[in-house]
């Protein structure tokens, strides 16, 4: 059926009745108030925007990538001094290299700044997560409702009775468990509560490393210096001298006796010969086969130009001083022939940060696999039964077969009771 047109400016009827304009007018008015409005979102701030991002895991998990991948760079390019006694020198890619740092990497700005970023990430996890972990470890939830002790993925119920509680309490303690007792009758028994600490602990590991080896990077120094004999050389980055009163060098090798044996002897640097067993003949010849078995320097070092301490230093006995170390590193010759100490003076003031770190991670790691978190409450039904219930955060195997026993033994031990009240 076709319905004909109004003109313009008429009424549009309804069902064949006029229906007013102003009518239709209020009643779109009032749907269009009915409407709910449109929900504002709430404004993050800056801040928290920032805080988000530093404790988020893909943040921290690029960074340890982007560290590992420059780590592996750093130990295939090589670093500080070395590069200058390597062939990268004539590489057509030395200049870029080394522009870009590559060549001292870890002390470059942008690994600083990598670093710098990761500590920053690693102190936002740790003060986001403090509180909470604290709480659950020193102010555990005990007061709980009967679903609760139910709910736990190890639970089980016993015949109540006046002493069902204290019978097992009795048994958790038997089985190293800690008791507490809740304001309103519930009770907690715990073993293991510090290993909630691994986390942050973990955490707190790496802020120290990451930390020392910025403090490294910022100041420290890793230097090589050639020391003639009877001359003062300044330490970089400090002010002290080292002077070299003497370098010394052994050779090991062998040597033919007039009985026709050969025995192994060492011969110092101004040629003499000494045999460690004389068991008799004498020595025919020059020694053959030597090769450098020890480098020494009487080494003096200064400040301000006054003689702070002094000492004969080897391979592996450096001296160390105000946190600078001075280790004999090998020796080269100089244009007139002489035999130049070579010294390897270090300065790494993040050094005992790294050290801290390094304990913080083993002992977290070692709290979180041997010593799991187990927690079993119970309490006393609405029903009367008494209700017991746990949970761990690792080892679950290991805690059903715990959880198991304890059940057992709380199941004798209130029988025991009842049999003794009975009798």
């Amino acid at each position: 059926m076709l319905y004909p047109v109004p003109p313009a400016g008429a009424a549009p009827h309804s069902c064949g009745r006029p229906f007013p304009v102003s009518s239709l007018q209020e009643a779109n008015s009032e749907n269009i108030a009915a409407l709910p409005k449109e929900v504002s979102k709430p404004q993050v701030s800056v801040g928290k925007r920032i805080f988000h991002f530093l404790i988020s895991m893909k943040l921290a998990l690029t960074l340890l990538f982007v560290i590992a991948i420059l780590s592996v760079i750093g130990t295939i390019l090589p670093q500080g001094q070395d590069v200058w006694q390597s062939d990268w020198p004539k590489s057509p890619l030395f200049d870029f290299y080394n522009t870009l740092g590559l060549f001292s990497m870890y002390y470059s700005w942008w690994f600083l700044s990598v670093l710098g970023l990761l500590v920053l990430s690693l102190f936002a996890c740790i003060f986001n997560r403090l509180p909470t972990t604290v709480k659950h470890v020193f102010k555990p939830r005990i007061d709980v409702k009967d679903a609760f002790v139910a709910n736990q993925p190890m639970a089980g119920s016993f015949a109540g009775g006046s002493g069902s509680v204290e019978a097992a309490t009795e048994v958790l303690r038997r089985h190293h468990y800690r008791v507490k007792t809740g304001k309103k009758g519930s009770m907690l028994a715990q073993k293991g509560r510090y290993s909630s600490l691994a986390s942050v602990t973990f955490h707190l590991s790496f802020l120290f490393i990451a930390a020392g080896a910025v403090l490294g990077g910022l100041l420290g120094f890793d230097y090589q210096l050639s020391l003639p004999n009877g001359q003062l050389v300044n330490v970089p980055q400090s002010n002290m001298q080292v002077e070299s009163h003497r370098f010394d060098m052994q050779f090991v090798g062998k040597a033919l006796l007039d009985d026709g044996r050969t025995v192994q002897v060492r011969q110092l640097m101004d040629g003499t010969v000494v045999r460690d067993i004389n068991d008799g003949g004498n020595i025919v010849g020059a020694p053959f086969d030597l090769r450098p078995s020890l480098y020494s320097t009487d080494l003096e070092v200064f400040q301000n130009g006054k003689s702070i301490q002094r000492k004969t230093i080897q391979v592996n006995d450096p001296l160390e001083l105000n946190g600078i170390n001075f280790y004999q590193a090998s020796f080269n010759q100089s244009s007139d022939g002489n035999v130049v100490s070579v010294l390897e003076v270090n300065h790494y003031p993040g050094k005992t940060l790294v050290y801290i770190g390094a304990f913080l991670m083993m002992g977290s790691i070692t709290l979180a696999l041997y010593f799991p978190h187990r927690r079993i409450w119970l309490k006393t039904g609405n029903s009367g039964q008494l209700l017991v219930g746990g949970r761990t955060n690792r080892s679950k195997f290991g805690f059903k077969r715990d959880f198991e026993r304890i059940a057992t033994d709380i199941k004798l031990r209130i029988g025991q009771e009842a049999g003794a009240d009975g009798s």
